[in-house]
């Protein structure tokens, strides 16, 4: 019926195979059942745990974690901690270069000294 060569016959086939899968792949997922999802509300506002970081006693790492707070102003806490002793009140920070009203009220929430 056709004279078709074999290499022709190979590309038929692997088309034909294609289409048959491209086929059950999509009744496959027209008709799978629906996944359930079960979700419990959750208050984050009154159930998460505010953690504060102690500026007297937090090394560079747990500084660095606040807002806006890197690697670098991180490093300059703790030298001013050291060279002028603990900080008596959080906003005592803004003594630190770099750290100015903006800054600090982004962290006053997160921050405490004792």
């Amino acid at each position: 019926m056709f004279d078709l060569r074999k290499s022709e016959r190979i590309i038929l086939v692997f088309l034909s195979a294609m289409l048959l899968a491209g086929l059950a792949v999509s009744t496959y997922m027209k008709f799978r059942p629906a996944q359930r999802m079960e979700i419990s509300s959750f208050d984050h506002e009154k159930q998460a745990i505010h953690y504060r970081v102690n500026i007297n006693t937090a090394d560079e790492r747990e500084l660095a974690g606040l807002r806006g707070i890197g690697k670098t102003m991180a490093g300059r806490i703790v030298e001013h901690r050291s060279t002028s002793g603990n900080f008596a009140s959080t906003q005592e920070l803004m003594k630190v270069k770099g750290i100015g009203p903006a800054l600090y009220d982004k962290i006053k929430d997160d921050v405490a000294t004792e």
